[in-house]
């Protein structure tokens, strides 16, 4: 049998990972991937086992690192809601989900719909140019600025210090250095919104009452770094990929012309995608997975985009059905865990496709998109396209 290494890139950077996950998913059983500078972890690939491990929060924590690496983004100090299990996780979790709820982002919509219009407007017509940093890079940008209380001016070197964080090959110091920049910052506006509080999610986050035992600023810092990342990341590559698979598909014209099919469409973008390929637990006790016995502290890995391109599950998983329903991806993760800014994702992928729709007759790629050396994101670094 073929030992598959999912800790090689070159798959994923070339667009063949979904060969791996689906050999990985015909075998019985886990497979075991070694680790050259760790003890190793058991892949899960298939929906129905990476549901039942998301959901139990309690048995696979996310408290020891949720990077197959051992290494937390937010460094040593205080844990983000990203990074913590428990009730620490649901006392930081309901910190920000009144400021994330889908009432709250949809009365931003007259606001973000604005941004996406300028930006669709503002590309070149008829002319080849890159999709991710006109439009996939900077809309995510503009829209967590706003929501967070950034000034946009400011909001592009914060993006460059959370792609630096979410980078696989970038190096502990580099890491370090977008760390404490982004730190800096945070604590620089949290001082400022305590001085004027407003509507955003700065003012929520320095005005909350975090749990005790805790370093609070720790606990600040590693909160506004993780809303950065996750905030812009995972809506770039989720447009991103959606239209480059709508586009190949020759879809485009029927989502164009056809509005009402937007909100399955989303939710299937999502699936197809899977923005976050991957997320890790680790055991806390002993437990059998697929009649696989997993010891107490063995790192577990859930490959989420395996799950949502799973034969069993999903019917023409390898293409986007625009009308899928239903549609139980696990986009946005699955359990405790599950996305705090999934309303909002959605609403920008929504209102972009929206403007597109209006304003742009026929989009075409313009040579393959470049795919980011990575194996915890789904992502791109270029997409060229023309459209008129």
């Amino acid at each position: 049998m073929n030992a598959i290494d999912l800790l090689e890139i070159a798959p994923f950077q070339g667009s063949r990972e979904h060969e791996l996950f689906r050999e990985l998913r015909a075998r019985d059983g886990l497979a075991f991937n070694p680790e050259p500078d760790g003890p190793g972890f058991w892949s899960l690939v298939r929906y129905a086992d990476i549901s039942a491990a998301a959901r139990e929060g309690q048995l696979f924590i996310s408290g020891q690192g949720t990077q197959i690496k051992d290494r937390r983004a937010e460094g040593h100090g205080a844990p983000s809601v990203h990074n913590s299990d428990g009730t620490l996780h649901s006392r930081l979790r309901s910190i920000v989900m009144p400021g994330l709820s889908r009432s709250v982002v949809e009365r931003r919509t007259e606001a973000f719909a604005r941004i996406a219009e300028e930006l669709v407007l503002a590309a070149p017509h008829g002319e080849a140019f890159d999709f991710v940093d006109r439009i996939a890079v900077r809309l995510p940008m503009l829209v967590i600025a706003d929501m967070l209380g950034v000034p946009p001016e400011e909001a592009p070197a914060l993006v460059d210090s959370a792609n630096l964080m979410s980078d696989v090959n970038a190096s502990d110091a580099e890491q370090a250095g977008a760390r404490q920049h982004l730190f800096d910052y945070f604590r620089d506006l949290g001082a400022l919104k305590r001085r004027q509080p407003a509507d955003d999610l700065a003012t929520l986050l320095v005005e909350a009452d975090f749990p005790e035992g805790e370093e609070p600023q720790q606990l600040l810092d590693a909160y506004f770094m993780l809303l950065t990342i996750a905030g812009n990341e995972t809506t770039r590559f989720l447009v991103t990929g959606g239209l480059a698979q709508l586009v190949r598909q020759g879809d485009y014209p029927l989502l164009r012309d056809h509005g009402e099919l937007l909100p399955t469409a989303t939710e299937e973008m999502c699936r197809f995608v899977s923005p976050v390929t991957h997320m890790r637990r680790t055991a806390s006790a002993d437990t059998v997975i697929a009649g696989q016995a997993i010891a107490k502290g063995d790192k577990v890995v859930l490959w989420f985009a395996s799950g949502n391109h799973d034969e069993k599950m999903f019917r023409e998983a390898g293409r986007l059905v625009l009308d899928r329903k239903p549609n139980p991806h696990m986009g946005f993760g699955i359990g405790p865990h599950f996305c705090l800014g999934a309303h909002l994702a959605r609403l920008e992928t929504r209102l972009l496709f929206e403007a597109l729709g209006r304003h742009i007759e026929t989009i075409e790629l313009v040579g393959d998109p470049e795919r980011l050396p990575s194996n915890w994101f789904t992502g791109w670094s270029a997409m060229k396209v023309r459209w008129q």
